[in-house]
């Protein structure tokens, strides 16, 4: 007999996403259960095999490819599958299109939601772009426009208005392609920015006012805008963080890898800060230091000059009311977002998934990308799991036999004991 987590759709699922960055390998594996997800991994692995969305070594990246999975797996103890993939919107184009569909038995039901889809996307695009996520805008049914799905409503026909998001064929396929030859099978294709959007309920909030999404990651920042609950567009700017890095790297020589963390989390520009020495590293046989002075002034222009280019290419719609939302590794640096609203003068709001396990912002497009699949799941009635279920399921039934009838004042009693008897001090 099944387990209870295989017997309905709707009782768990095993959701996997996976991010092809410029130097990184993202994974996100998480639980929906009881109408909600639950984090099971969030993992990041280096690979220097992409750039500028162009893949430099196709064995290289497969072999980076499978060990970032193999080691997710390890730790979750069950392999993965499938997963769902998060493109870039790279060569983003949006095609508008109203799709009608008849209702036979005179009541609306999922399926015929899902036929309007399905009838979407039979048109066509342009010869440079594929069509990566059909979006459904609003319903019209009965002359009367709505953003709900209108199941069980009453009526002869249901136009849809439908937003077919596309991306680069190229990178598409080639992306799918490194996936799939790592032995890994592609569910389905997200993109970052739809995403982002979606997890963060910018959709919603865009309908009463346009709202900037700038994703800043380290080697090139989306700038993508939201109107009236659309993707209008979104644009890529060849420049992030690394502008700033690179800065102090250069000016310093120090471990590039460390220089990330402080450009991140040591900037800032209040005068009441203390000029105390942050870091300290030794090159050569020779010690160095760097303050919080020091880091200021490196970064102080080549800040302002990426501050400076964002703004200016938003400027049109920040004039018309429009607000904006830093995510992605942007986020975690607060010098940044102070300095784009103080040239921006308009609202700047930063984010990040506030869900347990993945309150991380370079996160937010792979977990948007569950959400992104969840609704074709419910539309669809289809069953996911990306890893094996029984497989991960006797795994952690077997962890709860271990610790059987231990509660978490027992287990904190028991650690407290044991550090006692190690010769420890109350």
């Amino acid at each position: 007999m099944l387990k209870l987590s295989c017997m309905g759709n709707n009782i768990k699922q095993i959701y996997a996403a996976l991010e092809l960055c410029e130097s990184e390998i993202k994974i996100l594996v998480g639980e929906y259960y009881n109408t909600r997800f639950n984090i099971i991994r969030a993992d990041k692995y280096n690979t220097n095999a992409i750039s500028d969305f162009k893949i430099l070594n196709k064995e290289e990246l497969i072999g980076d490819i499978k060990d970032a999975v193999r080691k997710t797996s390890d730790k979750i103890g069950s392999d993965l599958e499938q997963v769902l993939l998060v493109l870039p919107a790279y060569n983003f184009k949006r095609f508008p299109l109203k799709s009608k569909v008849v209702i036979d038995e005179g009541v609306v039901k999922k399926q015929d939601i899902a036929r309007a889809i399905s009838n979407s996307l039979r048109s066509n695009v342009d010869s440079d772009v594929m069509v990566v996520n059909p979006m459904i805008v609003k319903y019209i049914i009965n002359g009367i426009a709505t953003r709900r799905l209108p199941e069980n409503e009453s009526c002869n026909e249901v136009i849809v208005d439908i937003d077919l998001l596309c991306a680069d064929i190229d990178v598409c396929y080639d992306y799918v392609s490194v996936i799939e030859a790592s032995g890994i099978k592609v569910l389905d294709i997200v993109l970052n920015t739809y995403a982002i959007a979606k997890e963060a309920a910018l959709f919603e909030e865009s309908l009463s006012k346009s709202v900037i999404v700038l994703d800043i990651n380290r080697s090139c920042t989306y700038l993508s805008l939201l109107s009236k609950g659309k993707l209008v567009s979104t644009e890529i700017v060849f420049d992030g963080l690394n502008s700033l890095i690179n800065k102090v790297y250069r000016t310093y020589n120090m471990p590039y890898n460390d220089i990330a963390k402080l450009v991140k989390y040591s900037v800032n520009y209040d005068s009441e800060y203390p000029d105390d020495v942050i870091y300290a590293w030794t090159s050569q046989g020779q010690t160095s230091t760097i303050s919080t002075r020091m880091l200021n002034e490196t970064v102080a222009k080549p800040l302002d000059t990426l501050s400076e280019k964002l703004v200016t290419m938003c400027k049109p719609i920040i004039e018309s009311g429009a607000s904006i939302v830093i995510t992605s590794e942007g986020e975690q640096m607060k010098a940044l977002s102070d300095v784009i609203r103080e040239k921006a003068q308009c609202e700047v709001k930063t984010y990040y998934p506030d869900t347990i396990g993945v309150r991380d912002p370079a996160f937010t497009a792979l977990y948007g990308a569950f959400f992104v699949y969840r609704d074709k799941v419910i539309m669809n009635d289809l069953s996911v799991s990306c890893i094996d279920l029984l497989k991960y399921d006797s795994l952690i039934d077997q962890k709860q036999l271990d610790s059987e009838g231990e509660t978490i004042t027992t287990k904190i009693k028991n650690l407290f004991k044991q550090y006692i008897e190690k010769g420890g001090t109350q």
